[in-house]
């Protein structure tokens, strides 16, 4: 079974990245942290603008990924993760080319 990764970047408003970023730990780092299948999940800040941020997520497989998505609260919380970007989400759905 081949891992599956997702890599989101964002561009937080300025003005919002700190309270963003602790946001996100408090809330979404807590709950996917716990799903089935999730080996990593971090929250990354560009070291030289901190707005900037990647989350790095690596699940035991694209099934775990897809129903991590599926989960109900998303719908909840993609609209204040929206309202915090300066520039739309770049999100990259991975599997290993190795596997």
């Amino acid at each position: 079974m081949a891992k599956a990764r997702l890599l989101v970047e964002l561009n937080v408003k300025p003005d919002e990245a700190d309270a963003f970023a602790e946001m996100f730990k408090a809330e979404f780092m807590s709950r996917s942290r716990s799903e089935q299948g999730c080996e990593q999940y971090e929250l990354w800040r560009d070291a030289d603008a901190p707005n900037r941020m990647t989350i790095i997520e690596v699940w035991t497989s694209l099934a775990d990924l897809e129903t991590h998505l599926g989960q109900d609260w998303f719908g909840e919380w993609a609209p204040r993760m929206e309202a915090a970007q300066a520039t739309p989400l770049v999100v990259r759905k991975l599997v290993s080319a190795e596997e």
